[in-house]
């Protein structure tokens, strides 16, 4: 085993010094200004991720409406473009850590449009354990991709019909949950039959390929809820993922 030399041994004293006092980095990208972890990667940038045909960046630059939501949320790629585009956007992020980080970023842009529910959404209610990795990456999987997590987090869940009273309508739902995807739309069955939202879903599994769409468990029940699904996108790399854009065929 190689011994540490002073200078390995002061760089590793210097990053913790800076980790410790200065832990997040700062960059604005399209005119919004976020912090972030500075051991974390960056916000998304849409084009990079659009050229790509990953997310779904360019797709919601198209709408607007009344109100939407962003679950899954970190630290608000999608948060605060969306506040640009809606009336009213409900951020649903279930990492204290991310949470705090996200609420920064919205006070950094001065939007007032953004409510913040720190709770992990599932299919049942109570406390869940949130597996925190290295990094900052959440999931509440702990065989999510076969990824090592450092130290869990018991945090609060719900099921998202547990929020249909406030809302009056509801246009948009973003849903990006690190495998838990299905249990999400299983627990919102009363509010996306109400409401009929368009649906923009990263689904952390293999595509099952059907005519352009997809036949997995979690695009079979989108289809059973009465939308069509359209895959724009699928990526494979630690896992397999691919991005689902849903629309009411009623």
């Amino acid at each position: 085993m190689k011994r540490a030399t002073p200078v390995l041994l002061f760089d590793r004293y210097k990053n913790w010094i800076v980790n410790r006092l200065f832990p997040l980095k700062a960059v604005e990208i399209n005119g919004l200004k976020f912090r972030y972890l500075r051991n974390d990667a960056p916000p998304h940038n849409p084009r990079e991720f659009s050229a790509r045909g990953q997310e779904f960046h360019e797709r919601i630059g198209h709408l607007s409406g009344d109100s939407a939501i962003d679950v899954g949320a970190h630290i608000g790629s999608y948060t605060l473009r969306l506040a640009r585009k809606f009336r009213s956007v409900t951020a649903f992020e279930p990492s204290p850590l991310h949470s705090r980080i996200l609420r920064i970023n919205i006070a950094l842009n001065n939007l007032q449009n953004v409510r913040v529910e720190e709770a992990a959404l599932s299919d049942t209610n109570g406390v869940l354990p949130l597996y925190v990795r290295r990094g900052g990456a959440t999931s509440l999987d702990p065989s999510h991709y076969g990824l090592r997590y450092d130290k869990v987090n018991f945090v609060n869940a719900a099921k998202l019909d547990d929020f249909q009273h406030k809302f009056v309508r509801l246009d948009f739902a973003k849903i990006d949950a690190e495998g838990l995807e299905y249990r999400i739309l299983n627990g919102g069955r009363e509010i996306i039959s109400r409401f009929r939202p368009i649906m923009a879903i990263e689904v952390h599994r293999a595509r099952v390929s059907s005519d352009g769409s997809c036949k997995c468990d979690t695009c079979d029940l989108i289809h059973s809820f009465g939308y069509d699904v359209y895959v724009t996108g699928e990526f494979s790399s630690v896992g397999d993922v691919h991005w689902v854009w849903a629309s009411s065929r009623r």
